[in-house]
C-alpha cells in the first residue's frame, strides 16, 4: 500500500487506454491520498473502540491492527508529501524523510504480523517467542537491506524500496494470511456467543485479507531481486491496465467496511453483560426474599417448637425425659444457628475488590499449609478496579479453588503462584504451577472440557461474561487464566479508606 500511482503508470500500459493512463496520470495524488485516508478511517474507527471490555480474541487484538492501519496511513501519504517538499528542503532532509518513511513501513507491517498471530489460536506459552522472533526478523530486516543498499551502490531511494519489498515478504504475506485464518476461525466463536449476525462480515474481512496478502504482500515494488511477472507493480500495471493503488484501496474499503460491521461485537458484549447484571439483580433479589421467609417463617416456628418442648421439659418429673427433651432443644438452636448463617451468607455482598482479594488470600493460605506446595499470593490495582459484576467473588473463590485444587490432584509437589489483578475495565486472576500438570494428550483443558471442574469453571467465567484459558505454562506445569470484562464507567481515581491490604501485596 506504500507506492504512488504514477511509479505504476510511469510505461505506456499496452492493455490499457491512453485516456485510462492520462486519467491516473492525472489523478495520483488524488488516489493515493484516497488510499491513505480510507486506511486512517479504519485505524481511527478500530482505535476509539480500545478500551472497550470484550472476552474475544478477534476484539481484543484490534489495536494491531488499528496501529498498522495508523501508520499505513501515514506511510501512503508520505508518498505524496516528500515529493512535494523536494521544491523546499535540501537533499539531506528528504533523504531523511525517506528514511523515516521507509522505516515506518517495516513497523506497520510488523503491527500487521501481530494481529494475525493474536488471532490465530495459539497459546500464550507460543506467542511469547513468536513475537520476539518478530522483532528479530524487523530489525534483520533493517540491516539486510542496509547491507544490499550499501554493497551494490544504492541510493536512498533504491534503500527504501529493498526494505519495503523485504518487510512486505517477511510480514506482510505472513500477517495477512494468519489474519485471514484467525478470523475464519472466529466464526466459530461468534456463533458460540450469540453472535450469528456477525458471523458473514469476519468471512468477507478473511477474504479481504488473502487479498491483501497478493496485492500487499505479494506484488512489490520493482528491485532487482524480487521475482518478475506480475511481482512488480509495474508489471502489474502492464498487465491489468490499474495501479496496484487502486487495488489495495479497494481492498482497504471492504476491510473497512467489514469491521465496521465488526465492531458492533462491543454493542452485542454490552447487551449481555446487562441481561447478566439483570439476571444477578434478580438472583439477589429471591435470596433476599428467601432470606426474609427462612427468618420470619421457618426459623420462628423452629424457635417456637423449641419453646414448647422448653416448657414440657418444665413441666414432666422424670429426668431423663428432660434431658432428652433438651438435648433436641439444643440441635433445635444449632439448626437455627446454621440457617441464619445461611441468611447471612445470602445477604453479605462481596465486599468489593479489597474484600474479594482476603477471601482469596484466606483460601490460598489454607492451601499453602500442604508440606508439597510453595504458593505466593500477589494482589494488584485494588484502588483502580472498575464496577465488579454481582457475585464475582463467589465465582472468583470457586475457580481458584478447584484451579488450586486441580494442582493438588495433578501437579505434585510444585511451586504455585496466584496473582489477582484489578483493572479498570477487567480482573485477572492467574494460577501458574511448574508441577507435572495435566496429561499431554490434552494440552488444551479449557476446550478439552473434560472433567466437572474444568465444565463449572468454565460456566462460572460465562456466568461472569468473561473467558477463561487452561494451558500450560511456560515453568512446564499448568497455567489458569480467568479474564473478567468490567464497566469501567464508574471507575474512580481517588483513593479510598483501605482495609488492610496494599495496593500490591505478595505473600510467601
Amino acid at each position: 500500500m506504500a507506492v504512488s500511482a504514477v511509479s505504476a503508470v510511469s510505461a505506456v500500459a499496452p492493455g490499457g487506454t491512453a485516456s485510462m493512463q492520462t486519467f491516473f496520470e492525472q489523478n495520483d495524488a488524488l488516489l493515493v491520498f484516497v488510499h491513505g485516508l480510507v486506511l486512517f478511517v479504519l485505524g481511527f474507527a478500530l482505535w476509539l473502540q480500545r478500551r472497550r471490555a470484550t472476552r474475544l480474541a478477534l476484539t481484543s487484538s484490534l489495536i494491531w491492527l488499528a496501529s498498522f492501519a495508523f501508520l499505513e496511513a501515514l506511510v501512503v501519504w508520505g508518498y505524496v508529501f516528500v515529493p512535494i517538499q523536494t521544491a523546499y528542503l535540501g537533499p539531506e532532509v528528504i533523504q531523511v524523510l525517506v528514511g523515516i518513511r521507509a522505516v515506518l513501513q517495516t513497523v506497520a507491517v510488523v503491527f500487521l504480523l501481530q494481529f494475525g498471530l493474536r488471532l490465530a489460536p495459539w497459546t500464550r506459552r507460543r506467542l511469547v517467542p513468536l513475537t520476539a522472533a518478530s522483532v528479530v526478523a524487523w530489525g534483520a530486516v533493517l540491516v539486510l537491506s542496509t547491507v544490499i543498499a550499501s554493497g551494490e551502490g544504492w541510493g536512498v531511494l533504491e534503500w527504501e524500496a529493498t526494505t519495503s519489498a523485504l518487510s512486505r515478504y517477511v510480514f506482510v504475506i505472513p500477517g495477512a494470511l494468519l489474519s485471514a485464518y484467525g478470523l475464519w476461525v472466529e466464526r466459530d466463536e461468534l456463533t458460540r456467543e450469540g453472535m450469528r449476525g456477525i458471523r458473514p462480515y469476519a468471512a468477507v474481512a478473511a477474504a479481504a485479507f488473502l487479498a491483501y496478502a497478493v496485492v500487499g504482500g505479494f506484488i512489490v515494488e520493482a528491485v532487482p531481486w524480487a521475482p518478475g511477472g506480475v511481482a512488480t507493480e509495474v508489471a502489474w500495471f502492464d498487465a491489468t491496465g490499474f495501479p496496484l493503488t487502486v487495488v489495495r484501496t479497494l481492498v482497504a474499503i471492504v476491510l473497512l467496511l467489514a469491521f465496521i460491521r465488526l465492531l458492533d461485537i462491543f454493542e452485542v458484549e454490552a447487551t449481555q453483560r446487562e441481561e447478566t447484571l439483570d439476571r444477578a439483580r434478580l438472583v439477589a433479589e429471591e435470596r433476599a426474599r428467601f432470606g426474609r421467609d427462612l427468618h420470619d417463617g421457618t426459623i420462628q416456628s423452629i424457635y417456637a417448637s423449641g419453646l414448647h418442648l422448653e416448657s414440657i421439659a418444665l413441666e414432666t418429673d422424670d429426668p431423663a425425659t428432660r434431658d432428652e427433651v433438651r438435648r433436641v432443644v439444643g440441635s433445635l438452636n444449632t439448626t437455627i444457628d446454621g440457617l441464619r448463617g445461611y441468611i447471612g451468607g445470602l445477604r453479605t455482598p462481596d465486599g468489593g475488590p479489597a474484600g474479594i482479594a482476603a477471601d482469596l488470600d484466606g483460601i490460598v493460605t489454607a492451601f499453602a499449609v500442604d508440606p508439597r506446595f510453595t504458593v505466593s499470593y500477589a494482589v494488584s490495582g485494588i484502588e483502580a478496579c472498575g464496577s465488579l459484576p454481582d457475585d464475582a467473588g463467589q465465582h472468583l473463590r470457586h475457580v481458584l479453588s478447584e484451579a488450586l485444587a486441580n494442582v493438588a490432584r495433578h501437579a505434585g509437589p510444585c511451586a504455585v503462584e496466584v496473582s489477582l489483578a484489578f483493572l479498570p475495565d477487567e480482573v485477572n486472576l492467574v494460577v501458574a504451577d511448574t508441577g507435572s500438570g495435566f496429561p499431554a494428550t490434552v494440552p488444551d483443558r479449557s476446550r478439552a472440557g473434560h472433567g466437572h471442574g474444568v465444565r463449572n469453571m468454565k460456566e462460572r467465567a460465562r456466568w461472569l461474561g468473561g473467558r477463561i484459558v487452561i494451558e500450560p505454562s511456560a515453568t512446564g506445569g499448568t497455567r489458569v487464566v480467568l479474564a473478567v470484562p468490567l464497566d469501567d464507567v464508574e471507575a474512580t481515581e481517588i483513593p479510598a479508606t483501605r482495609s488492610g491490604l496494599a495496593d500490591e501485596v505478595i505473600r510467601t
